[in-house]
């Protein structure tokens, strides 16, 4: 009996022992990983430290930058613009209007997501996205570490010719300055004949029939291209370009021209009433004209041209309409040079504000060739709508 009450003490005793062996393991196991998390904390001190010190070196852009900077940003809307302009301008445009449009720069510059912010119509909003969308590749924004990282921008895009630009970007004001001739456009304008250079008089004594209706003697110069060599900066300069001339000679009764090659006349036809007699000519021109331009903005500027004007005759005809007694009606048309001066050379006076003005051509040159019949002298004047280049 003393032998098992002696083994079952000696079992608890040792299951007891057992007991208490494990615990300081586990305390000791704990304690391990703390130290382990203590150890990894101070060993990231030297990376953070490393860290803090290359930073300095690495480019930090907090937003996106336009290749070439603010000034070429600029230049690149203000062209787009323009042609933008040229290619859509009417007379209803919306000058000054603007178009907000919002977009991201990609980490590899690359324009995306464009949207308009603020618009103003169908038509300008259209054009400020393609504005956006054909830029070229930006330099992204940066973090502080300088990785390249997305980031949004903002455009306000002016649609007009009077952009702000900083006044230290020379090669703009340059290519601004040079496009402020006032001679691309159309005219309309009225023509009267005068017997002899500087002789405003009308009235043919001897040969009637070049006498003209004024208020049917219509004029229309479609002046196609234009240059200005400045002289004293964007104020004073020679204009020059080309364009083309359209005139009529609405002549006052049934005359039917008769001409040889060395003489012009005309013959009333008894027997017929004309109810239009027209002399139609075209010339290529070539404008000569001393500019003075006030003011920077096209659309603003007082102008003052004066010079001469040269051409040569491309085309000649003459035409007559009216009706028969018994009510048809009939058109004739004679093409024919009837000895009309090859080459135009008028004296002109031009002058307006932005885009009109007015206009008065003198002719130096007879309307016919010398000695073929009396001297006429066609004044031309009318109205201009200047188109800027």
């Amino acid at each position: 009996m003393k032998k098992i009450v002696a083994t079952l003490a000696l079992v608890c005793f040792t299951q007891a022992f057992a007991q208490v062996m494990e615990k300081p393991q586990l305390v000791e196991k704990v304690d391990t990983s703390a130290r382990v998390v203590t150890e990894t904390i101070e060993i990231s001190a030297p990376i953070q430290a490393v860290e803090e010190l290359a930073s300095p070196t690495i480019a930090n852009r907090p937003t996106p930058q336009f290749p070439g900077g603010q000034d070429s940003l600029d230049l690149y809307i203000k062209e787009a613009v323009e042609r933008f302009i040229y290619a859509d301008t009417n007379e209803t445009f919306p000058w000054g209007e603007s178009v907000y449009v919002a977009f991201e720069v990609a980490i590899d510059g690359m324009v995306t997501k464009p949207f308009v912010e603020m618009g103003y119509d169908a038509l300008l909003d259209s054009a400020a996205l393609d504005i956006v969308r054909n830029m070229p590749r930006w330099l992204p924004a940066t973090d502080e570490n300088g990785n390249a990282v997305v980031a949004s921008y903002r455009l306000q895009i002016l649609f007009d010719f009077d952009l702000d630009l900083e006044e230290d970007f020379e090669f703009e004001e340059e290519n601004y300055n040079t496009n402020k001739a006032h001679w691309a456009g159309f005219e309309l304008g009225v023509q009267m004949n005068t017997t002899g250079f500087l002789d405003l008089n009308s009235a043919f004594a001897s040969t009637p029939y070049w006498e003209n209706n004024v208020a049917k003697s219509l004029v229309f110069n479609l002046n196609t291209f234009q240059h200005k060599f400045s002289l004293i900066k964007e104020v004073f300069g020679i204009t020059t370009g080309y364009g083309f001339s359209f005139n009529n000679t609405e002549l006052t009764s049934s005359y039917v021209l008769q001409h040889d090659a060395d003489t012009v006349f005309a013959l009333p036809n008894a027997t017929q009433e004309y109810k239009r007699n027209t002399i139609y000519s075209a010339y290529f021109t070539v404008p000569l004209l001393l500019d003075f331009t006030a003011n920077n903005a096209y659309k603003k500027s007082f102008y003052v041209n004066a010079g001469v004007v040269g051409g040569v005759r491309m085309y000649s005809h003459q035409r007559v309409t009216g009706a028969y007694e018994n009510g048809d009606k009939f058109e004739n048309v004679t093409r024919s040079a009837f000895n009309l001066n090859t080459w135009m050379l008028d004296a002109t006076v031009r002058m307006g504000y932005g885009y009109f003005g007015v206009f008065a051509n003198y002719a130096v040159l007879g309307m016919f060739k010398e000695g073929t019949t009396a001297g006429v002298y066609p004044l031309r004047f009318g109205i201009s709508f200047n188109v800027p280049q």
